[in-house]
């Protein structure tokens, strides 16, 4: 995870909740984003933190570190950003990749990480594209996965810019599910998506709760971690299957940058091992010191660009 820095704002605008460019509050978003890491860790996930760039402009993305590539057998491949405001972000992602010695390659095609990965169970993965990732992506990606890996890939639409805002992958108590909002899908058909996905139950998340972010919660052990505003029924339905639900107030990082929980994590061990990580790394090293530090951020970021 990487924590906004202290001039946080709108710059790129470029998905359907930051297009209003509304005034963001740099001190509420970093009280945000440390309250998900708490959650992460309270729920038995270990966070690892990459700190901001200290540029101006800041690069305000970097906070979104699913975006930021993946780690597969081969090494790290540092995503090829969709938006030109985010292009700098890679040297940095490079850097903290080389510093834990990871080989790090960077992506030909414009390909926006994680965020296009969907994991099920038996080695299968659903590649999505169409919005940012672009075609091409697809073939990079799975040419990188484990060995055997079963591959479907899936076209998205407009405002489902990443597969991440409108699928999901939840291993729980009552077996695993996949979240699907059938309105994002361009290709292949449902049945198609659903016969990929045999063994997984396929549960629909309506419009409104797939927009307010349900498949951008992040599951973490036996815990559902949610941005507010989804509907009860949604709610009920992820409880039902024995997850708790956790909702979180991100109304700067997602109600105004348009990311949720599962945007602001780059999970490790996702395709394969995590490398060691050095313990001045750890969340916990560094909590006191990031409290202080966010606590001492403007309530207001007025630069633009």
């Amino acid at each position: 995870m990487s924590y906004p820095p202290a001039t946080w704002r709108i710059r790129g605008a470029k998905n359907f909740r930051s297009t209003t460019r509304k005034p963001t509050n740099p001190r509420a978003a970093g009280r945000e984003w440390l309250a998900l890491a708490d959650a992460i860790e309270r729920a038995g996930a270990r966070v690892a933190v990459m700190p901001p760039a200290d540029l101006e402009p800041p690069l305000t993305g970097m906070v979104y570190t699913a975006n930021a590539g993946a780690l597969f057998p081969d090494g790290f491949l540092v995503s090829r950003m969709w938006a030109s405001h985010r292009d700098t972000e890679a040297e940095h992602v490079s850097a903290a990749m080389e510093a834990l010695g990871v080989p790090v390659r960077q992506a030909e095609h414009v390909w926006e990480g994680q965020a296009d990965i969907c994991t099920l169970p038996g080695n299968r993965y659903i590649l999505t594209y169409g919005v940012r990732s672009v075609p091409e992506s697809a073939a990079e990606v799975r040419a990188r996965l484990p060995e055997g890996a079963r591959v479907l890939e899936v076209e998205i639409r407009e405002p489902y810019f990443h597969g991440d805002t409108c699928m999901a992958s939840l291993a729980t108590p009552k077996g695993p599910v996949l979240l699907l909002c059938h309105e994002a899908i361009v290709s292949p058909s449902l049945d198609e998506i659903a016969a990929f996905a045999e063994g997984v139950e396929v549960l629909r998340v309506s419009e409104a709760d797939t927009l307010a972010y349900a498949c951008n919660a992040l599951a973490v052990g036996t815990h559902w971690l949610a941005p507010r505003g989804l509907s009860e029924d949604c709610k009920q339905a992820i409880a039902a299957r024995g997850l708790e639900v956790v909702e979180l107030e991100l109304s700067e990082l997602f109600g105004k940058g348009g990311g949720g929980p599962r945007c602001m994590v780059n999970e490790l061990d996702l395709l394969a091992p995590a490398p060691e990580l050095p313990e001045a790394y750890a969340l916990a090293a560094q909590r006191q010191r990031l409290g202080e530090l966010i606590d001492g951020y403007p309530e207001s970021a007025e630069r633009s660009g």
